[in-house]
């Protein structure tokens, strides 16, 4: 079962990133910057009020209120696009107070210092994290038949994971950071909040159930992002352990010593390469991404290829095979030739890093092996991945 931050991720798609970028004038890369910032800032402060009946009994209320075939992307396309003042616009943002008090400015501040946007810019961006939020834990609750207090249990459980996934850098108002899960405290300013939350979250209702109504996602500007943010599940046969369940953040056994989010891509690979046995594992890099077209990682890609690096120089017995995949449009040669030119990008980076360079092999397939429906952009978003082949 998917993790909250890994389906609120997932909703970050190429056609919201070139929406938003095209609505603010900022530039998509900076944008995305922002939303990892906005999106597990929204879930940890969430979550750090998860020990309040009232505020999750309208939580659940307000999102079991969205169709279960809204579409949470459209909405929030839609809600940038919409002049300041209108009630979405007004909605969202009395949503937003509601959920952060009088911490929203410094968050506003904070996301548009991190990630070089105007802070015009990120009021915009944070406020289409209330429909995307909103419609995520919606589906959440439905599918797993969750009530006010199991949705609070399942925040809680998942809180450090939000709270490790703020990237470094960047400061979230009420939230500390700490190697273990924080304590559930009262926030600050509860008296107030609560005055105002029940006249705000019925504002926000009228939003959700009319904001969620299917609206035509243009697919005329896109960002190629090369990344899935949807961790497959290690494979049955690790060792004699069998399946590898989530358990608290770890660190690699040897220097440099650092903490993986529990259930993240990094503590996954170095829990399977920490068992016996031989055999392989498939596992998708989930923040790795290409500038659009090309072949050329992003600035922010870095950091998760140093992170497996670091654990692939603490398991000097480890080889991988990069492999990378596009999506079907253009034609076979071409994703043929990109998909191996990415693949062996992210194989160079890793060899610059300190991994000897026999240990590691590039492949690439192009749109032979997809994994989503290539008619729909979230389909193809995913498909557009890079993928290691991990042995030991």
């Amino acid at each position: 079962m998917a993790s909250i931050l890994t389906e609120l991720r997932r909703l970050i798609s190429p056609e919201l990133l070139s929406e938003v970028a095209h609505q603010t004038h900022e530039s998509e890369s900076t944008v995305a910057a922002a939303y990892d910032a906005a999106i597990p800032g929204c879930a940890a402060t969430i979550a750090n009020r998860s020990n309040d009946p009232g505020f999750m009994n309208q939580l659940v209320n307000l999102a079991t209120a969205i169709p279960a075939d809204s579409d949470p992307i459209a909405a929030a396309m839609r809600l940038v696009s919409s002049p300041a003042g209108s009630d979405a616009s007004t909605a969202a943002g009395s949503w937003l107070s509601t959920l952060f008090g009088q911490d929203r400015s410094g968050v506003t501040r904070n996301i548009a210092r991190y990630s070089g946007i105007r802070e015009s810019s990120a009021a915009s961006l944070l406020m289409t994290c209330a429909p995307l939020v909103l419609g995520c834990l919606g589906r959440l609750i439905r599918t797993h038949n969750l009530t006010a207090t199991s949705l609070a249990e399942r925040l809680r459980g998942e809180q450090n994971e939000f709270v490790s996934a703020l990237p470094a850098g960047f400061e979230m108002p009420g939230i500390t950071r700490t190697d273990e899960a924080a304590p559930w405290r009262e926030p600050r300013q509860e008296k107030e909040r609560e005055s105002m939350a029940f006249p705000l979250m019925a504002l926000l209702a009228a939003l959700v159930v009319g904001g969620m109504l299917w609206w035509g996602i243009s697919s005329s500007r896109h960002q190629e992002v090369a990344r899935v943010n949807v961790p497959r599940p290690a494979p049955s046969a690790v060792g004699t352990s069998g399946t590898i369940a989530p358990e608290p953040a770890r660190a690699v056994p040897t220097p440099p010593s650092f903490r993986f989010p529990a259930g993240s891509f990094e503590d996954r690979m170095a829990k399977y390469l920490a068992t016996s046995g031989t055999g392989s594992m498939n596992i998708d890099l989930d923040r790795v991404e290409f500038v659009s077209g090309s072949s050329r990682l992003t600035p922010r890609s870095r950091a998760q290829i140093g992170r497996l690096a670091t654990i692939m120089r603490a398991y000097p017995n480890s080889t991988v095979v990069v492999i990378g995949h596009t999506d079907n449009r253009g034609r076979d040669t071409a994703n043929l030739k990109l998909s191996q030119a990415r693949a062996e990008s992210v194989a160079k980076a890793l060899s610059n890093a300190g991994v000897t360079s026999g240990r590691i092999r590039a492949e690439g397939y192009g749109s032979q092996k997809p994994i989503a429906d290539n008619s729909t952009a979230r389909g193809r978003a995913e498909n557009r991945r890079v993928t290691l082949e991990v042995s030991r």
